[in-house]
């Protein structure tokens, strides 16, 4: 694994702001607990920021593991 693939998977990191964190906080009530009916109203936007937060894991897991990879061939 060269530089080129580093780059490249780096580029196709989604940034870090994800939506989820966001939405999750303005849907939770005073006490903790999720604001059920706020959420149900809101179904399309959890839907969409739990893609994006998908997205951002399986890139994130991708270079991962080939930082795992590389740093085990040095061995």
């Amino acid at each position: 694994m060269d530089t080129r693939t580093f780059t490249g998977l780096l580029a196709g990191t989604p940034p870090t702001a994800l939506s989820i964190i966001e939405l999750t906080a303005e849907l939770t009530r005073p006490d903790g607990a999720l604001d059920v009916d706020a959420a149900a109203a809101r179904q399309k936007d959890i839907e969409l920021a739990c893609a994006q937060a998908q997205d951002y894991a399986s890139a994130t897991g991708r270079l991962k593991e080939a930082l795992r990879w590389r740093l085990r061939s040095r061995r």
